[in-house]
């Protein structure tokens, strides 16, 4: 390491130059994030996570739409003995179940994507002469994730469209019947299934999303993104979601006896109609605004200064080698890498 002022070698740990006197101030500021390496991977699983979460978004919206078309007939046949009629929003919840699929599709191939280039993202610092990178089992959270939100995928693809088409049914059809009459008299056997997959699939999208923050928790400090990122709402989401899942799905299952609880069932089915997909909407926003911050991921480099000793003493308040100023914060202006950081 070198006295940027007189080119003086300087040893480790010397906090002023022993040729000119100046000290020598090390502050560290962001790189260009399209100069790192695994950029290019990071940029795709942001523009595909963005897409996903943008979808997922308006697929909660048109949830509550439905449930907006259909609130008026559910509600006039709830244990009235006979199953409403859901033509009229077929192709409302039909819309609902494919983007559902495709937004987390996208999300699931982005977080994949996104664990591949943080082990591609590492640089050498120049002053410790050691490897900035993201620890291997830090990166690989990423692709758990995304290996999880496919389970969630293919398990709810399996239960909500593959079994109920063998009986000529739909799985929305099914939940409907159950609410009218407390039971389901078509395939028992088939509706345990469809439960128990709906359960997995829910603690899947929990696992992953789980993974996915202790993935930004376990970031190394050398390594930012542009700005403070917002705490999690998508973990919320999932436990919100999972715990009701299940409570709607232990009537049918008779892990919960439907007569004498039926004011417990018609609560949690409506939370989950409603709460649920407001809930989603804000933990997609947020997750939205994640992706965003992956694909400017950039690492803290040194960048010496030799600065006059009474200038420093006026300016830091000390002599001594610091690593930047208290307190402070990566602008977007300064995004701006080595080159311009003279």
């Amino acid at each position: 390491m070198k006295c940027p002022n007189c080119l003086h070698t300087i040893k480790p740990g010397e906090a002023t130059c022993p040729s000119c006197g100046a000290v020598i101030i090390i502050e560290r500021r962001p790189t260009r994030p399209d100069e790192e390496r695994g950029w290019p991977v990071r940029h795709l699983a942001s523009i595909m996570g963005r897409a996903g979460c943008s979808v997922m978004t308006v697929q909660s919206g048109i949830v509550l739409v439905g449930v907006a078309i259909l609130g008026s007939v559910i509600a006039a046949t709830l244990g009235g003995g006979a199953s409403p009629d859901l033509r009229g929003a077929a192709g409302v919840i039909l819309l609902a179940e494919i983007l559902d699929l495709i937004g987390l599709g996208l999300i699931a191939t982005a977080l994949v994507s996104l664990g591949v280039g943080a082990t591609l993202l590492h640089r050498r610092d120049p002053v410790t002469d050691e490897e900035v990178r993201i620890p291997t089992l830090t990166a690989i959270l990423p692709i758990v994730a995304g290996l999880l939100v496919f389970v969630w995928a293919v398990l709810t693809a399996v239960w909500r469209l593959w079994y109920p088409s063998g009986i000529g049914r739909t799985a929305a059809e099914l939940l409907a019947e159950f609410a009218a009459t407390g039971a389901i008299l078509a395939a028992p056997g088939l509706v345990t299934s469809m439960m128990l997959l709906w359960i997995l699939a829910c603690a899947a999208l929990l696992f992953g999303s789980a993974q996915l923050r202790l993935f930004v928790r376990r970031l190394p400090t050398k390594i930012v993104p542009p700005r403070p990122l917002r705490r999690s709402v998508w973990i919320w989401f999932a436990i919100v979601n999972l715990a009701l899942t299940a409570l709607v799905a232990a009537f049918p299952l008779g892990w919960l006896p439907f007569r004498g609880f039926e004011g417990v069932y018609f609560a949690a089915l409506g939370a989950k109609l409603t709460v649920v997909p407001i809930f989603g909407i804000l933990a997609y926003l947020t997750l939205l605004t994640w992706f965003e911050a992956f694909d400017r991921l950039s690492i803290l480099v040194p960048i010496l200064r030799a600065v006059p000793r009474e200038e420093a003493r006026g300016e830091y308040g000390t002599g001594a080698q610091t690593l930047g100023r208290p307190g402070q914060q990566v602008q977007d202006n300064e995004m701006a890498g080595i080159g311009r950081i003279k």
